[in-house]
């Protein structure tokens, strides 16, 4: 018998995904997603190919119609509640960073509050496990009462009988980097899990790490952690093939443009579907190490036949320029420094207020943290060795997505739902973690 779970806020499903990819010694399911919820219509989709139609809610949790269904399809028959809680609010990359806004209008926000619609769920159904998932700021966002948000939060659930100390440290949420759970990405969460004590008066298990990055806690470094090393970009995503933006007509002469415009035929920028090229990702296997081999245990576990996704952004032909002079690892801040003429005839932002513009990641470590802006452009997360942002495929497999996983709507809501996402191998992680308190 699986164990049930009521996934909030569920966005494309990645939270879900990573507990249903866990097995117990047979090999059989553990988890298995009963209803997700879910206001964002491309998510929805996404949700019902993955999972099932059955199994998707689609509206605004905070309307009456939408909880009153949650609660009468999953009441009593759901063990765990979970769900990122959306947090645009507390991001410290988003409003709260200052840029371009007026801090004023952030202080307060509705979506601070959403964690109350979750908990009004949790208290009708009375699960046995809450998990909720959140960005680093959470900590330290206040109401306007300067409250601390994450103490009310856990002041609530424990007033529903939920204990959330941890085994490790006793802290009642833990911080979790994605890279030392196989993720090839830096990618920080805070990760709350809180226990009906009624169920079981224990205290929370500690999400143990997996691997480690070089440059992280020495400690991590010896042999008995049985930790692997951090997975890194191209491991990630070294086997998938060469593709070239198509340029866009922005900023062009008029024989600029025709000179494009033929040039733009005979430009490869990859397709939607392709067949898998086996050959080419079993030398890419040969050419990586454990962790890399394992990561792919993962993302391509049944074999996938074909490569979605892996389409190339049109790009600006300035922007392209640019990409190609800068070097791995660098930002616009410093690519000014070094070139500062290039810079100036390339680069059309206000570097004042925003030097991390653009940014060339780096093959040989993990990438820098995916995020929903991706919708927008994907200036900061510019292809090692390629002129171009990276793919859709590249920016799932960055945040752990299976090859199969289907990914619904036009390819700036695939960069959305990608960039919103829980890692799965986060979640993955969770769950072998929650997993054992069942059969205790």
């Amino acid at each position: 018998m699986t164990i049930k779970t009521l996934d909030l806020f569920a966005g494309a499903g990645g939270l879900s995904l990573g507990f249903e990819k866990v097995r117990d010694g047979r090999g059989r399911k553990v988890f298995e997603l009963y209803r997700a919820v879910e206001i964002d219509k491309y998510a929805c989709a996404t949700l019902r190919e993955n999972f099932g139609h059955e199994k998707v809610i689609e509206g605004d949790i905070t309307k009456i119609k939408i909880h009153k269904q949650i609660i009468k399809e999953c009441n009593g028959k759901v063990d765990i509640v979970m769900g990122g809680i959306p947090c645009q609010s507390f991001s410290l990359i988003g409003p709260r960073s200052g840029y371009g806004k007026k801090m004023d209008k952030f202080k307060q926000d509705k979506r601070d509050d959403l964690y109350k619609e979750f908990k009004k769920i949790v208290k009708e159904i009375n699960p046995k496990i809450v998990v909720i998932e959140n960005v680093k700021g959470i900590l330290s966002k206040k109401d306007k009462k300067s409250r601390k948000i994450i103490d009310k939060l856990f002041s609530d659930f424990e007033k529903l009988g939920y204990a959330f100390e941890n085994n490790k440290d006793s802290k009642k949420y833990m911080l979790l980097n994605a890279v030392n759970y196989g993720v090839p990405q830096r990618r920080e969460r805070v990760i709350i899990i809180g226990i009906l004590k009624k169920w079981k008066n224990i205290p929370v298990p500690f999400i143990k790490p997996t691997h480690f990055e070089s440059d992280s806690d020495p400690s991590l470094h010896s042999e008995e952690t049985g930790r692997l090393p951090a997975v890194n970009m191209y491991a990630a995503i070294g086997d998938l093939p060469t593709v070239e933006p198509k340029i866009t007509y922005t900023g062009l002469t008029l024989h600029q443009k025709a000179r494009i415009i033929k040039k733009n035929k005979f430009i490869k920028n990859g397709a939607n579907r392709v067949l898998f090229d086996k050959k080419r990702f079993s030398r890419h296997l040969n050419s990586i190490g454990n962790p890399g081999k394992q990561f792919f245990n993962f993302v391509r576990s049944n074999g996938h036949e074909f490569l979605d996704y892996h389409i190339a952004r049109s790009q600006q032909l300035s922007d392209v320029m640019l990409f190609k002079l800068m070097k791995e690892g660098e930002t616009a801040a410093v690519f000014v420094k070094r070139s500062p003429v290039s810079a100036r005839r390339l680069i059309k932002y206000d570097m004042t207020t925003f030097k991390d513009k653009y940014r060339k990641q780096t093959f040989n470590e993990t990438s820098t943290t995916l995020f929903a802006h991706l919708e927008k452009d994907g200036n900061r997360f510019i292809h090692p060795k390629q002129a171009r942002t990276i793919t859709p495929r590249e920016a799932a497999r960055l945040q752990s997505f299976p090859d199969d996983f289907v990914f619904e709507g036009p390819v700036s809501k695939k960069f959305k739902q990608i960039g919103n996402a829980v890692p799965p191998l986060v979640a993955f992680n969770i769950g072998e973690t929650i997993y054992p308190l069942f059969g205790e």
